[in-house]
């Protein structure tokens, strides 16, 4: 007979099976009741109580291996759990028996699933620990080529990651690590000039600049590519004593994409960019400048075009130089270029030929204006603003004359000719034949008449508030309380 269990053939009449120690019997004993039943009984058909035999035990170690619990075992129990182990000891990685089908499918399925799972743990095992080792190694060489990076930086700060690397960033590592920061300057702008051929070397052209001290200035620097590092020079420096220096799109009001850039004139490679260089602490109204530079990469020459004029502010609130235009000469290519990209730039204000004409004629009219203040121009003001109106008094007309009233006197009372009185007014005729009248009233002094257009040579009072003045082309009436005169006879 063969074993229900393991399947291994067992001697007739035997009551357990002398591979496994499975109970061979068909009907047991309930170990509460004490009454007999199947072997294969869960339960105890009796009682209802859980049955300690051979199936159930091997329900129970199957139910216990897939929920990973474990429970006390019995002596029965046990023994098979010994023999089970020994046998799978010996037949370790060998394939199952065959066994012929026999009504027992239940237990060889629970074996071959013991076995799939055994089998595909073991093949998750194999595939984690593989991708760990995968980790490991990646993690291992990523951290040589970080250590190799930070070693070659410690030989050279301006090694090239690659050929986008911002220019501005360059040069400041570059001058950091050749330490020319002495200066404390800011980094202006920087712009990278590629080779044009295999033998001309990769280049930036960059310009720091110095605001906070008496004599503000800005540096042009050449970086020349050598290898895996960068030659650095100083190409020039340039000096602005008593100005300011901004150096921002932004002040400028111009393009990023224009200032500053990379330009070639003439087939030679040049740096153009522009920055503001008011006088220190100026604003609106006062003066301001906006330089506009070019500097040759290869003769390190740097030109410049200034417009030079007053700070005015936009409608949105931005400032600007009003400027009749540059200061230098425009001949030549560089300066030519320079007052082209000029109008490029928001910061500056060109003015029209128009513009320039009214405010020189302004500026006359107020230059003549402050020349004619003050009491001892008295009479050159009157001759001025009563020029037109003595023309039409030689014609015979009326007219309303423009006096200046002075709270000085406007005569030398050693000069005095003549002198008439009344009780609101008081005249006096100079030697130079000059008329000037005293309102007692207001304690203000005005000019009556003025001998340039002619000497008067005599006064005289026409009432209470008219005086008639003599003069070498007639005598002429003039009302001291509405400033009206008129040729009389």
């Amino acid at each position: 007979m063969r074993c229900q269990h393991c399947g291994h053939e067992v001697p007739n009449d035997s009551a357990f099976c002398n591979h496994c120690g499975y109970r061979m019997s068909n009907e047991v004993t309930c170990s509460y009741c004490h009454q007999p039943m199947p072997s294969t009984s869960v339960f105890c058909p009796h009682c209802g109580k859980a049955v300690d035999n051979a199936v159930n035990v091997a329900s129970r170690e199957t139910t216990a291996g897939i929920q990973g619990t474990a429970r006390p075992t019995t002596y029965n129990e046990q023994r098979a759990a010994a023999a089970r182990q020994a046998q799978r000891q010996a037949n370790a990685w060998q394939q199952p028996t065959p066994v012929e089908p026999d009504g027992d499918d239940d237990d060889n399925d629970n074996g071959e699933s013991r076995r799939s799972h055994y089998d595909r743990n073991l093949i998750i095992g194999i595939i984690v620990a593989a991708v760990l080792i995968g980790l490991l190694s990646l993690l291992r060489h990523c951290n040589s080529q970080e250590n190799d990076r930070l070693a070659e930086r410690a030989d050279s700060a301006a090694i090239i990651a690659d050929s986008s690397q911002d220019a501005v960033q360059i040069l400041s590592a570059e001058l950091s690590r050749n330490n020319m920061t002495d200066d404390k300057a800011y980094t202006g702008c920087a712009v990278k000039f590629s080779g044009t051929d295999p033998d001309t070397p990769e280049r930036i052209v960059g310009v720091t600049y110095k605001d906070d001290t008496d004599r503000p200035f800005i540096k042009v620097y050449n970086l020349t590519r050598d290898g895996a590092q960068w030659k650095t020079e100083l190409g020039q420096t340039k000096y602005f004593d008593g100005r300011s220096i901004i150096m921002d799109n932004s002040s400028l009001i111009a393009d990023a994409m224009n200032v500053p850039r990379a330009v070639n004139i003439d087939g030679k490679q040049y740096l153009y960019f522009a920055f503001l260089n008011h006088l220190k602490g100026a604003g609106e109204g006062n003066n301001g400048r906006v330089t506009l530079c070019l500097y040759d990469i290869d003769s390190k020459k740097l030109t410049t075009l200034t417009y030079d004029g007053q700070i005015r502010s936009r409608t949105d609130g931005r400032q600007y130089v009003y400027s009749r235009g540059p200061l230098e000469s425009t001949s030549g290519s560089e300066r030519r270029f320079l007052q082209q990209e000029a109008s490029n730039i928001g910061a500056i204000r060109v003015a029209t030929q128009e513009e320039i004409d009214a405010e020189e004629e302004a500026k006359a009219q107020e230059e003549e204006a402050k020349a004619l203040e003050g009491e001892e121009n008295a009479d050159a003001k009157w001759d001025h603003d009563n020029a037109e109106n003595m023309d039409k008094l030689k014609e015979g007309e009326e007219v309303k004359m423009k006096p200046t009233q002075y709270d000085k006197p406007i005569i030398n009372m050693k000069e005095i000719k003549e002198k008439l009185e009344n009780d609101r007014y008081l005249v006096f005729l100079d030697t130079k034949g000059s008329v000037v009248g005293f309102n007692k009233s207001t304690r203000k002094y005005f000019t009556i008449y003025a001998g340039k257009n002619g000497s008067a040579s005599g006064i005289s009072l026409a009432g209470d508030n008219n005086v008639v003045i003599k003069t070498p082309n007639g005598s002429i009436t003039y009302d001291l309380v509405h400033d009206k005169a008129k040729t009389s006879n």
